[in-house]
């Protein structure tokens, strides 16, 4: 099995033109990711960066007392003198750090001030939800409405003890979580790679092969092992990228361990993670939706015997599933939003929010739900393919006789 893996592997997809792809790709994404930088980042600024650097030393870290009583003496002032907007813009007057006050003003409350006091306060938030879920379930008991009841139990269990206790520069991250470029990238390249697996065998005539003998069973494993190697191949090559390319430029390398709901965004996230280990869950879960739209690109691969009909049709199939991502984003539609795979590749949409689908009158987790429906499509996908490529070949097996006996 080895040997035959290792052969479908080079025959397939080490080959220059898909080489050249993965380089262009990776070279283009870096381009991307360096473009989010500058166009973003509030440190793109070579003087607010340089100041943010020397501040960091003074605030990062433990939020304690002593830090927030330091940082007011500095920001009361600045919003004291800039809250009727007429003070004079003269080029670093004396007592200022940048340019002029407006500019301190600025830097301080969006660098320290905002992402400090978000930070702060998140346990009373946390408390409050918990409060609120906690009488929600005493309410719905008494209405005997179990499905509320429980959900909101699950509620108070995720946001007990919940509090942000460090300070730290998670604006890389911030952009991180949103970036999807490089999924559309690996979607191309997989769309790309795996039109062939089936197809070469048909342009050969030697998909017969395949159903008519004992070796026939091992080549479509072996097919099929090595396009999972590919895709997850190529998927985390792309989510290293994508993580070693933020922290390079954003140069931010300590804010792993601050928990998610760190970021503003996933306020309501039922995630109880760190940001690190939600970069590896969430590598894993685009991973997973690769796999499942590979599945779907390889039945495709077994319909046709032209290169470019299925080429066409994943294309559309991919636009489709964006398109529907997109449309069902945020929404409250969340069967509809979960049903399309593609949710796991985009899926911080899965995480911003703690939503719930009814299963048999029990409260599941999207998230949790988005990943049987994937794993369903994915066996859905596998089933399609061992049964169209026997009906295929066979098909193709009884016109040849029936034009011989002619």
């Amino acid at each position: 099995m080895v040997a035959l893996i290792r052969y479908e592997w080079r025959k397939h997809f080490w080959k220059s033109s898909l080489v050249a792809a993965v380089l262009l790709f990776t070279t283009l994404n870096i381009v991307k990711i360096y473009g989010v930088y500058e166009n973003n980042s509030l440190l793109a600024n070579p003087g607010w960066k340089s100041l943010y650097v020397k501040q960091y030393h003074e605030f990062g870290g433990a939020i304690t007392d002593g830090k927030i009583r330091k940082l007011m003496d500095i920001y009361q002032p600045l919003e004291d003198q800039t809250a009727e907007l007429t003070l004079s813009t003269t080029y670093r007057p004396p007592g200022t750090r940048l340019s002029n006050v407006y500019e301190d003003w600025n830097f301080y409350r969006y660098c320290y001030f905002y992402p400090m006091k978000y930070d702060y306060d998140y346990k009373a938030y946390a408390m409050d939800v918990v409060t609120s879920a906690q009488d929600n379930t005493t309410f719905y008991t008494s209405l005997g409405n179990n499905y509320e009841s429980r959900k909101n139990a699950v509620v108070a269990k995720l946001f007990h003890g919940r509090e942000i206790a460090s300070f730290n520069y998670t604006e890389m991250y911030k952009y991180y979580v949103q970036y999807d470029f490089s999924a559309f990238l690996v979607l191309l390249i997989c769309l790309y790679g795996l039109m062939s697996v089936f197809l070469s065998e048909k342009e050969t005539e030697m998909d017969t092969l395949l159903v008519t003998t004992r070796v026939g069973a091992r080549i479509i494993w072996a097919k099929l092992l090595t396009a999972t190697l590919f895709v997850c191949g190529i998927s985390f090559w792309f989510w290293l990228v994508d993580f070693m390319a933020f922290s390079v430029v954003f140069d931010s390398w300590d804010a792993s361990i601050s928990p998610l709901y760190a970021l503003e965004d996933f306020i309501h996230t039922p995630l109880n993670v760190n940001l690190g280990q939600y970069t590896l869950l969430s590598g894993l879960l685009k991973t997973a939706g690769i796999l499942v739209l590979g599945c779907a690109f390889l039945l495709l691969s077994s319909l046709f015997r032209n290169a470019l009909i299925p080429f066409i049709a994943g294309l559309f199939i991919s636009f489709g599933c964006i398109y529907q991502e997109e449309a069902f984003m945020g929404s409250g539609r969340i069967l509809l939003k979960i049903m399309n795979p593609f949710v796991l590749v985009i899926n911080r949409d899965l995480f911003r929010k703690t939503e719930f689908i009814s299963l048999f009158g029990y409260p599941v987790q999207s998230y949790i739900a988005a990943l049987l429906i994937g794993a369903a499509w994915g066996i859905m996908f596998l089933c399609g393919i061992s049964f169209f490529i026997k009906k295929n070949t066979l098909l193709r097996r009884d016109k040849k006789h029936a034009s011989l006996d002619v």
